[in-house]
């Protein structure tokens, strides 16, 4: 059966035109408008700041300086770092010039990180002092790493350069510091970004991101009945700058000229403090997050009460924790959306003044958006839960260098399968219910089942394995395993948790648990059958 475009829901009208430049520009000029202000990343420990000003020379240097060193448009650069006030000089620059930016999570293992850099193959890397030595290491093994650069060193050591000392070199035979080398590129097909996003095989895939999808997503947070447009905001830094989340609100922080407090990692009384002695205004959290902030008992010793607006994103919130966090920070409303990395995040929000408890909100404008039934492609109306579909600017370019996995992410008329079940009630609000996909949802990181198998099954002494996501309200979901031993073969679930934790990264380590079972079970053509599996973990709680 062919597809059905019978139920479509648009959103409102936009209220203003996409504009037809680079995203290189479009931060230049903003820039350029901002000399008069002052602090634009504040590190939230050290209190140290880049002011807008600065911002915009060391920017316009590096630009200069990536050029005269031969790169430039579709360079691949990539950045590894945790979150620090100088993170976005070799992004902002590098969207000047025309480069492709393709950021990784500085917690992966060498292992990640070689699969990731395998897909972009970047020419140069910026990093932070922190993981400078796997970089060191990498080159060594992966010939197309030029040159390695720490953003947060002042001076070379042996082959690493310093963001710093590139910056000063330039500036001293510039004639001006906001001189630039700016790159036409034709927004809708130039890649800005290469994003990690794991999918069904458990292997991240690159995300191409253009110019023209961020732009647009800068065009709705620019709209009023979805955004606060008040002067004197300010954010928290506290998402992960790599992640997409992290990297695309605060790219929009810096051109809305919102004041971004920078936090290295959460810490629950920095985290806190930092609220308080900012005057934070604006939250932007992961469910994680936001159950910290609504059940721990160290809040009611900080004065929280600068928080006038708090929204969420990476997974559903449940109604209770948004009640609860709604009541404690003395704020009209949660407001939820849904979006995919695939999406460049958000593609339904809930707009201002409206509340809906356990809905993502409405879709944003530019776009449309349908349900459907995922074995006919047939269109659902209201209040039939199918999967989500969407067409419109903010939609990807593809996966990089991955045409099997595009055409299979996009219907035949150009629809994104974003793989999550959700419904809309008449009031066009929408609900996401479930996914299809069988990513499990830790703290807002997707950990991929089908990686963790294969790695259970790297043991000598496992003979099969399968992973599920358990319902956790803290985290979202905890990666459980189900184990099927060898003959004879003896294994602890300590063991079992041990093994993987040395292979992996933080939010794939086993703390669901491992359940030894004597089969998996499999369908004819020898897929999981994970609803078989779930149903076996709620016997074995039951049994408790």
């Amino acid at each position: 059966m062919g597809e059905d475009n019978s139920f479509i829901i648009a959103g409102p009208p936009p209220l203003q035109p996409i504009p037809d430049t680079s995203l290189g520009k479009l931060i230049y000029e903003k820039l350029l408008e901002s000399l008069d202000k002052s602090d634009a990343l504040v590190d939230a420990v050290t209190g140290q700041s880049l002011s807008y000003k600065e911002i915009l020379a060391a920017t316009c240097s590096l630009a200069n300086s990536l050029i005269k060193s031969g790169y430039g448009r579709n360079t691949i650069v990539t950045i590894c770092s945790e979150n620090c006030k100088q993170f976005f000089i070799p992004v902002i620059a590098a969207l000047y010039i025309g480069a492709v930016i393709a950021p990784i999570n500085h917690n992966y293992t060498k292992t990640e990180m070689i699969h990731c850099l395998n897909i972009s193959k970047p020419t140069v890397v910026f990093c932070s002092r922190q993981v400078c030595g796997k970089f060191i290491d990498l080159k060594k093994k992966l010939e197309f790493i030029d040159r390695i650069i720490t953003i947060d060193g002042d001076s070379r050591v042996g082959e690493v350069e310093s963001l710093d000392s590139l910056i000063k070199n330039c500036l001293r035979g510039s004639t001006s510091s906001y001189e630039c080398p700016m790159a036409e590129v034709p927004i809708g097909e130039q890649v800005a970004f290469i994003m990690c996003s794991s999918g069904t095989t458990g292997l991240p895939k690159g995300v191409m991101i253009t110019h023209l999808n961020v732009i647009a997503k800068f065009m709705q947070n620019n709209d009023p009945r979805y955004q606060n447009q008040q002067g004197g905001r300010c954010t928290f830094g506290v998402l992960p700058f790599y992640h997409s989340y992290g990297m695309f609100v605060s790219l929009n922080s810096i051109y809305r000229k919102i004041k971004i407090v920078v936090v290295k990692r959460f810490e629950e009384n920095v985290f806190l403090s930092t609220i308080e002695k900012y005057r934070i205004t604006s939250l932007s959290l992961v469910p994680p997050l936001a159950v910290f902030l609504a059940k721990s008992p160290l809040v009611k010793d900080y004065d929280l009460s600068s928080v006038t607006e708090v929204s969420c994103g990476a997974a559903p919130l449940s109604k209770n924790i948004e009640e609860i966090l709604k009541n404690k920070l003395k704020i009209k409303s949660v407001r939820q959306a849904y979006g995919l990395t695939e999406t460049t995040i958000g593609v339904v929000g809930m707009p201002l003044g409206c509340e809906k408890f356990g809905s993502s909100g409405k879709v944003l404008p530019y776009m449309l958006c349908k349900i459907r039934n995922p074995d006919t492609g047939e269109s659902l109306g209201p209040n039939q839960i199918g999967e989500l579909c969407f067409k419109g600017p903010v939609i990807m370019k593809g996966y990089y260098d991955n045409e099997q996995a595009t055409r299979e992410s996009f219907t035949p008329d150009g629809w994104l399968l974003t793989g999550d079940l959700a419904y809309y009630d008449n009031e066009e609000y929408f609900y996401v219910v479930d996914r299809l996909k069988e990513l499990i949802k830790y703290k807002g990181f997707q950990v991929a089942p089908a990686e963790l198998e294969a790695l259970l099954l790297t043991n000598p002494k496992i003979r099969d394995a399968a992973v599920v996501g358990v319902p956790d309200e803290n985290a979202g979901e905890l990666p459980l395993a189900f184990v099927v031993t060898d003959s004879g073969a003896v294994l602890t679930e300590v063991e079992v948790k041990q093994f993987i934790e040395g292979r992996v990264s933080s939010p794939k380590r086993l703390r669901g648990g491992v359940i030894f079972t004597t089969a998996i079970p499999k369908n004819p053509s020898g897929k999981i059958l994970r609803r078989e599996l779930r149903q076996l973990l709620r016997k074995n709680k039951s049994k408790l």
